[in-house]
């Protein structure tokens, strides 16, 4: 009987220990801005061009400390993350959705 009543407490313990944890932000991931910082007033203007030598965002050139990657939706992508990358999300228009370093 005893193990029994310590399997039920440490069950309730271990709950109320895991439920605290839910609340913890993942690491961050110190980097510089890749980019995407002087494009979040850009949501919503067309994204024309593939890469970092032609990309442009509401018809301005676009600046990145690395590659510049447009996906499109439902695009699949290598998730390999790169501070210096650009993603640029675009919707089913080709405006940008999104733009982040990754």
């Amino acid at each position: 009987m005893q193990s029994r009543s310590c399997f039920g407490f440490s069950f309730i313990a271990g709950t109320i220990i895991m439920a605290g944890c839910t609340g913890i932000a993942p690491p961050t991931r110190h980097s510089s801005d890749c980019g995407a910082a002087a494009l979040q007033n850009k949501i919503g203007l067309p994204v024309t061009g593939s890469s970092a030598d032609d990309v442009r965002v509401g018809g301005a050139p676009v600046r990145s400390k690395g590659d510049v990657r447009v996906i499109a939706p439902g695009q699949a992508v290598i998730h390999n993350y790169s501070d210096a990358r650009l993603n640029l999300e675009t919707d089913g228009r080709g405006n940008l959705k999104r733009a982040v370093c990754g």
